[in-house]
């Protein structure tokens, strides 16, 4: 019998990107779903390292010869490709895209800095799928409001989303939040949209200190076994929406014996590492820089309660926080997008603009004084992640999708 094979195409780990990571774990779990079914998935990404210490169930191939082979193309009865915001990671995708449609799954709905990030060409090229834009007058507007006239530095691409053309090569449409499904059908998609949540991650619950290598996070683990430390975490890439500023500005709010009991580990790239030092923060912030997977995993486990922000919302889910949740960790979200969606028993949520900052103080004084309240949180968290985001229920709901479209 010959095998149905699939292409599923996404960037894949160690490359810094949180949709390479939940691409990783999906894969493991279509592969079990679909073992002894006669169909098989072929796993596409550039720039491919031959060893790598991920692949250990799957390998990856070069998306290259995709690209420039038609012939080789038609071997796969589906392709599956996701698609973020960064064009390191999704540029090239998007270039096999235009030559062969697909399913596409939007980890955002705003997605202008994939093509943008490609030079002024690329944002042109991106304009013209737009019928209802002037190119030349809407690119006047883009460089005279970007600082330096530098259309990758446009500080409003939610008024630009670009995706249009993706969504006319796009077979189907994967998203993970309702947001996101009305933001595709408000810009005009007309085929099937499949909601399909994160997969859970299936975080650790417990710090296994003697393998840790971040000195950092050594650190943080003797002050919270010997001063009984509080441990804040805030996780991933320190983009403007995620509310860094907002966050060190509570902390610096708060009274001076509060701020003794607390540490705020950062754990990913610092840009604002002269805030910290501005709002008399040295002391209270502990950050890592980029670290190891075992140690990002400790981290987490670490961590008392996670802080996780994101105004405004570029459509955009957060694995970060279905691996909090899943790792039974409090949470304190922005009441806002996807994160509003978040049943309100299993996250605290705070408000956005004027009510931020001082809707994070109370929170974290809420969360800090009352141990049985992060209880709760957590537990309910990780119940609603184990419900709603199992490996094996997210896989039926793909399963379902592939049968429904490979004959499209």
């Amino acid at each position: 019998m010959t095998k149905a094979m699939i292409a599923y195409v996404s960037p894949l780990p160690p490359k810094r990107t949180g949709i390479a990571r939940y691409s990783h774990h999906l894969i493991k779990a279509l592969q079990d779903a679909l073992a002894g079914s006669g169909t098989e998935l072929a796993i596409f990404d550039d720039a491919v390292e031959p060893c790598n210490d991920w692949q250990n169930d799957y390998r990856a191939e070069e998306l290259f010869s995709l690209l420039f082979e038609a012939g080789r193309r038609r071997q796969y009865q589906q392709f599956i490709y996701h698609f973020g915001n960064s064009p390191d990671f999704h540029f090239t995708l998007l270039q096999l895209l235009r030559e062969q449609p697909g399913i596409v799954v939007l980890h955002d709905t705003v997605l202008f800095y994939l093509t943008t990030g490609r030079g002024a060409a690329e944002l042109w090229r991106s304009l013209s799928h737009q019928s209802h834009q002037n190119e030349v007058a809407t690119m006047a507007a883009i460089r005279e409001a970007a600082p330096g006239h530098d259309v990758a530095q446009y500080p409003h691409p939610e008024h630009y989303p670009g995706i249009d053309e993706i969504l006319a090569q796009a077979t189907a449409v994967v998203v993970h939040s309702q947001l996101a499904e009305t933001r595709v059908r408000e810009a005009g998609y007309t085929r099937a949209i499949y909601q399909v949540p994160l997969i859970d991650y299936c975080q650790p619950s417990t710090v296994a200190i003697e393998q840790v290598e971040n000195q950092a996070i050594k650190y943080l683990y003797a002050q919270q076994r010997d001063n009984n430390t509080f441990v804040i975490g805030v996780f991933g890439f320190a983009g403007q929406t995620k509310r860094r500023q907002s966050i060190l500005q509570a902390l610096a709010e708060l009274p001076k014996d509060v701020q003794a009991r607390l540490k705020l580990l950062i754990i990913g790239v610092d840009i604002y590492q002269a805030n910290v030092t501005a709002l008399g923060l040295s002391e209270l912030v502990v950050s890592t820089g980029y670290i190891n997977d075992v140690d990002y995993d400790q981290a987490m486990a670490l961590c008392d309660i996670i802080i996780n922000l994101r105004y405004p919302s570029m459509g955009e889910t957060s694995a970060v926080q279905i691996q909090a949740m899943s790792a039974k960790k409090p949470t304190i979200v922005s009441n806002h997008a996807w994160f509003s969606e978040l049943p309100d028993n299993s996250v605290h949520k705070i408000g956005v603009g004027e009510a931020e900052v001082e809707g994070l103080k109370q929170a974290i004084g809420t969360l800090l004084n009352d141990r049985d309240y992060r209880r709760q949180l957590g537990q309910a968290a990780q119940d609603h992640v184990r419900e709603a985001h199992s490996p094996r229920r997210v896989a039926q709901q793909w399963l379902d999708i592939i049968g429904t479209n490979q004959a499209l």
